[in-house]
């Protein structure tokens, strides 16, 4: 799994949970609202049956004491009663009536109505009989009994709202846990997700660094957790690995110059014993063969430590270049001269041209170069044969190409042969070497701008080029 996805995958799943638990609080909300406002409704239509009830029996006595005494106060409030009457009346119609208070309602209407227009038809400047009062009394107990069972009527509907309100209560309650349990869970599965795939390989991670820091070359990071971080772990095991193998062939290298340089040391040591103090010095004739050979070793010693500082000066970068225009058959003769001598089984030819082949480079860099790929010739034409060095212009590029009738090598292998420490095998089985020297010759060409090409056959030699800028 990706980070990306981690993120993406968490997020979406935290952001459904709040929007569930958002849209199920809403929807509880809107259904508490709802039935919250019906019982407000209830309510009111309770208050209006009430006080419609009251003002009802406040008119009876006030208009009983109006046929008695014939007192205007009472007029008065028997009128104000009536007017509370009509207004608690329009109050409860303007209610909406449900389905079940219908038929309540409509009755109550009708004998409120019927009892306010009974009063208003009764009105005279004459006591009222007996009967009268009895008629009007009956009208006011059928008014006042319709009011009742409309407002039984409400009562219960009240209760059934109050129910639903009950309901949707606990009900919002039980919706309002769940969705904190599930955001909760989510998120806790999140954490873990995250504790699982990101936080400890980054621990597993830091620790195999800190412990490779603190120099232990066998730690690795383990493969774990999301893509990038187990992409990381792969990269960090390839990197100590290739140190490690770095570091192996390194001591290979100081294994190989050591061994190399044990040859002519002994030669030098061998060659000093003869010239102790306290012996007599051998014949001028013998003592010069014996000098000679004392500075070509010291020579060779010197060109090995030489290489080997030139290899850690490239390797940090270090290079170093004091250019000067020199001729380029000068520097492939120098070389050629040089090698001749030692080279007994091998012919050493040159092809230069007539007129001088001049280029701006590190004289001493360059012959490092020529040094090398004729060293190769020879050693790689262990049959011996011919060594050839050609100096040529190329437009605006100078070439020195070294050809040998060799063991060649293989088209497969061509394409490494310049790579640090590579060692082709047909080479491997000719002549010992650790690899560098293409190497550190193929980096001295480029600082100088230039490149070396090869072209080769197993058993038919091999044709080094060496291109510089003219």
């Amino acid at each position: 799994m990706k980070l990306k996805t981690l993120a993406v995958a968490s997020t979406a799943s935290l952001a459904a949970l709040a929007l569930l638990t958002a849209s199920g609080l809403t929807l509880g909300t809107a259904a508490m609202h709802r039935e919250v406002t019906c019982l407000f409704h209830m309510v009111r239509e309770v208050r209006s049956i009430t006080e419609l009830q009251v003002n009802m029996l406040f008119h009876e006595r006030e208009s009983a004491r109006v046929a008695l005494a014939q007192h205007p106060e009472h007029a008065r409030a028997r009128d104000a009663a009536e007017r509370e009457m009509k207004r608690w009346l329009e109050e409860l119609r303007a209610h909406p009536v449900t389905a079940d208070s219908a038929h309540a309602f409509r009755e109550a209407e009708a004998e409120v109505e019927r009892y306010l227009a009974t009063h208003a038809q009764g009105d005279s400047v004459e006591p009222p009989s007996t009967a009268e009062l009895a008629a009007s009394a009956m009208e006011a107990d059928r008014a006042y009994a319709a009011l009742d069972r409309l407002l039984s009527t409400k009562i219960e509907e009240s209760r059934v709202v109050r129910a639903r309100v009950d309901r949707v209560l606990r009900l919002s309650n039980a919706m309002s846990v769940g969705a904190a349990v599930a955001l909760l869970a989510g998120i806790l599965a999140t954490l873990w997700q995250i504790s699982r795939c990101l936080y400890r390989p980054l621990l597993a991670l830091r620790a195999a660094i800190d412990s490779y820091g603190a120099g232990s070359q066998d730690a690795r990071a383990p493969h774990g957790g999301l893509d990038e971080l187990r992409e990381i772990a792969v990269a960090f095991n390839e990197m100590a690995a290739a140190l490690a193998e770095q570091r192996r062939k390194q001591l290979g290298i100081l294994a190989s110059v050591a061994h190399d340089l044990r040859n002519p040391l002994a030669a030098l040591k061998l060659t000093v014993d003869r010239l102790r103090p306290d012996r007599p010095l051998p014949p001028e004739q013998q003592l010069r063969p014996m000098l000679a050979r004392i500075g070509k070793e010291a020579a060779r010693c010197d060109r090995m430590l030489t290489d080997l500082m030139d290899i850690a000066r490239i390797e940090g970068g270090e290079l170093e270049l004091r250019s000067e225009v020199r001729d380029a058959r000068e520097l492939a003769r120098e070389v050629v001269e040089l090698y001749r001598p030692a080279a007994t089984a091998h012919e050493l030819g040159l092809s230069l041209p007539e007129e001088p082949v001049l280029l701006r480079c590190d004289p001493i860099r360059i012959e490092q170069v020529l040094n090398n790929l004729v060293a190769n010739a020879i050693k790689y034409s262990p049959g011996g044969g011919a060594v050839r060095v050609a100096v040529a212009r190329e437009g605006a590029e100078v070439t020195i190409a070294v050809s040998d009738r060799g063991v060649g090598i293989a088209h497969e292998d061509q394409g490494r042969l310049f790579e640090r420490y590579f060692r082709a095998p047909s080479s491997g089985r000719v002549a010992s070497g650790v690899g560098l020297g293409l190497w550190a010759a193929r980096r001295i060409a480029e600082a100088h701008g230039g490149r070396i090409e090869v072209t080769s056959a197993p058993g038919e030699g091999s044709t080094f080029t060496l291109h510089l800028p003219g």
